[in-house]
């Protein structure tokens, strides 16, 4: 059964003995990059849809159901089949952002049908009301939810239903919002399938659901290591070993995450054979094996880990059980926050779950219990790295998929690896970040668009606590974060265009300007719901009663105020922090300026941590795995003498015409922002406020009086034999 045909023969009701809809942000991001993983392993911009529908296929395995008065009921296979309801209604949007109308009513069809003005969804449960109300909410208005507020009692699927649509949203990758869309929604409906088994009646289907969930569980992938290991272990440790094996797996299952899948004793188990033993260089295959079956690699390389030898396999289990007790320290500090491991509780807040991998390389057999000083600073250091590099990439404009951050973790494994001491990881990782060829200057022009709501949230969270923290003292960062009281982002301009005509000439340039960082706060949802449309005169007297970075903006701010003015000296951001009794275009530049250097503060190096070296060192090499390479790009372009840097493009949104220059290194810098992107689909999606955009289609180039796709450039390039097809 393919995905169209699940969706078009079928409207999905639950039985009353099904589970909750319980998928977390790892199933979901694991099942979107599975996806697109082996969509783009094949596609290329020059393919026809001839060639695309040959793509190979992907099997999502098996649901069970039984029918009844013209409804299918889910016996098994909620969860794939939910979340593949809420993607398709996502991609629905991505689709309606590129104008692709035909393929707009294709999915339509295929998650609901309307009758009367009403909307009938194709997957339903008990709770209807409350669901239906949010999906409606996503296919008006994916990204602000438009007449839906997340009830204080919302029944836990819905909860989990409306977490899980902000989080597919931050996971898609930005090569599907491209020119990839359609034939990925294509292959998507034709080419992904499922196998449907049939129950006989409800009873039948209850019977089903118990054997399959309830009975016959088969040996996993750490129960076969362990028979493999243990065969190789004189009998006189296996007693001993064998209850410290049972002690590791006690552990890692009732450890508690935010990332329910880092606590399973399989992904403890990768997690350890990749820090600590695989080959990682471009050429090896480890990460791909160890991610397919940890026994079967173990087998493959027993004599290169020594494990032909009884007194070497001991030293193997001693130290995996071991280093347990370090990783489930790490899921406890992604959980709850803690200030000396406060970086993990962070990289777990933006969903970087790849961290406990690179985290455990530098777990060494010195960091015993005894060592525990030791092991907190080089874990807390390397976690601050990864949320250094996250931070940076993200205002950069850069993507952040788990895709692109492995990279960087695989190619800094084998170099943590053999770091011993708190300078060791200290001289690694400042090396690493002097090597980044990515800083704040971006912050400049930073600001809230249609995809990046979470991290502009992250930032101004971080700030928030920063300021709040130098002048009271104490951990602030997971009040802002996930605290008692529900925070969110307010804009300084309230949003009447009316109120700034003598600033701003267009409506455009408004919206540019109010989403500016520097015209952004972080206020409880009750207060700022109060106050959101009132002029600034009224809110800053609000602001004053709210956080320190808030309250700055008022001129009583350093009235009677010590703790804040003695900040403001020690930092040196005396003359940043300007009071503003009134907030113009020059008051949101300033902010912003302020903004950034309150990002250098944070994400200061030396603050972290890390020794920088003192004479530079030469650019970083490529990535191991070498560009990901779809084709052509436009820095392809520039080298082959058909586009010449600092060229001017342009697109037409809604009859409003955006301008942008292709930069020497081939990025992509909208005039109207001044924001550079590393793509045309990027770039294209941020001019129209969008979530996707087929860039090569809608820029242009001005030659001669012709405007020229930049697309028909690329099919030169192609034709005259200047560049490959991939």
């Amino acid at each position: 059964m393919t995905v169209r045909a699940l969706f078009e023969r079928n409207s999905f009701a639950l039985d009353y003995y099904q589970r909750e809809y319980t998928w977390t942000r790892h199933e979901v991001s694991t099942l979107i990059d599975d996806l697109s993983q082996r969509f783009l392993s094949q596609w290329n911009p020059l393919h026809d849809q001839e060639e695309a529908g040959r793509y190979a296929p992907y099997f999502l395995g098996p649901y069970v159901y039984h029918e009844s008065d013209g409804r299918t009921f889910l016996v098994d296979g909620q969860q794939r089949v939910t979340t593949l309801h809420l993607v398709l209604i996502y991609l629905r949007q991505l689709l309606l952002d590129q104008e692709m109308l035909i393929n707009v009513d294709e999915l339509e069809g295929l998650t609901y049908t309307a009758r009367h003005g009403r909307r009938s969804f194709k997957v339903g449960s008990s709770e209807e009301l409350s669901r239906a109300q949010l999906l409606n909410s996503l296919v008006t208005d994916w990204n602000g939810l438009k007449g839906f507020t997340l009830p204080d009692d919302a029944h836990v699927s819905v909860r989990n239903l409306h977490d899980r649509s902000r989080e597919i949203d931050g996971e898609f990758p930005e090569k599907l919002r491209g020119e990839a869309l359609v034939p990925f929604v294509r292959w998507l409906l034709d080419r992904v399938c499922l196998v449907g088994i049939r129950a006989l009646d409800q009873e039948n289907g209850r019977e089903i659901f118990v054997s399959m969930n309830d009975r016959g569980l088969r040996l996993s992938h750490v129960d076969l290591l362990k028979g493999h290991l243990f065969r190789r272990i004189g009998e006189q440790a296996r007693e001993g070993l064998g209850r410290e094996w049972a002690d590791m797996l006690a552990r890692l299952t009732t450890a508690e995450t935010d990332s329910p899948e880092a606590n399973t004793p399989s992904a403890y188990v990768r997690s350890f054979l990749l820090a600590q033993y695989a080959h990682l260089d471009k050429d090896s295959e480890d990460a791909v094996e160890i991610g397919r079956a940890v026994h079967e690699w173990i087998l493959r390389n027993d004599v290169q880990l020594g494990l032909g030898r009884p007194a070497e396999a001991e030293k193997f289990v001693r130290r995996l059980t071991d280093v347990s007790k370090r990783y489930c320290e790490l899921l406890r500090a992604c959980r709850e926050f803690s200030p000396a491991l406060a970086a993990v509780y962070f990289n777990g807040y933006n969903g970087i779950d790849s961290q406990f991998t690179l985290l455990l390389s530098v777990v060494s057999p010195d960091d015993s219990d005894d060592s525990d000083e030791t092991f907190t600073r080089k874990t807390s250091m390397v976690a601050s790295f990864l949320d250094l590099l996250y931070v940076r990439r993200c205002v950069n404009n850069l993507p952040v998929q788990r895709r692109d951050l492995d990279e960087i973790i695989h190619r800094l494994i084998p170099v943590l690896r053999i770091c011993r001491t708190v300078d060791d990881v200290a001289t690694v990782l400042g090396r690493e970040t002097s090597l980044l060829d990515h800083d704040f200057r971006e912050l400049a022009s930073f600001g809230l668009r249609a995809n990046n709501r979470r991290v502009v949230r992250y930032l101004l969270s971080r700030m928030t606590a920063h300021v709040q923290r130098a002048c009271e003292g104490g951990q602030h960062e997971y009040d802002f974060l996930r605290g008692r009281r529900d925070y969110e982002i307010e804009h300084i301009w309230a949003n009447r265009f009316e109120r700034y005509r003598d600033a701003v000439k267009t409506t455009a340039e408004f919206y540019i300007r109010r989403n500016r960082l520097g015209a952004l706060l972080l206020l409880p949802k009750s207060v700022n719901a109060s106050f959101r449309d009132d002029p600034y005169a009224k809110k800053i007297e609000h602001y004053y009663a709210e956080n320190r970075l808030a309250a700055s903006l008022h001129p009583k701010s350093r009235v009677r105020n010590t703790p804040f003015t003695h900040y403001l000296k020690d930092s040196g951001l005396d003359k940043a922090f300007r009071p503003c009794p009134e907030f113009g275009v020059r008051e949101i530049e300033e902010r912003q300026h302020l903004y950034r250097l309150l990002c250098e503060e944070i994400w200061n190096p030396a603050r972290l941590g890390f020794r920088l070296p003192v004479i530079p060192l030469p650019p970083p090499p490529e990535p191991l795995s070498g560009r990901r390479h779809y084709g052509v790009e436009v820095i392809d372009l520039i080298d082959h003498g058909l586009i010449a840097a600092n060229t001017k493009i342009f697109r037409t949104v809604r009859g409003e015409v955006h301008h942008a220059t292709i930069e020497e290194d081939g990025r992509i810098r909208l005039a109207a922002t001044d924001q550079a992107y590393h793509s045309l689909s990027a770039a294209g999606a941020a001019a129209a406020g969008s979530k996707a955009c087929a860039g090569w289609d809608v820029w242009r180039i001005d030659r001669n009086g012709t405007a020229i796709p930049l697309k028909r450039l690329r099919e030169e390039a192609i034709t005259r034999g200047l560049v490959s097809r991939k």
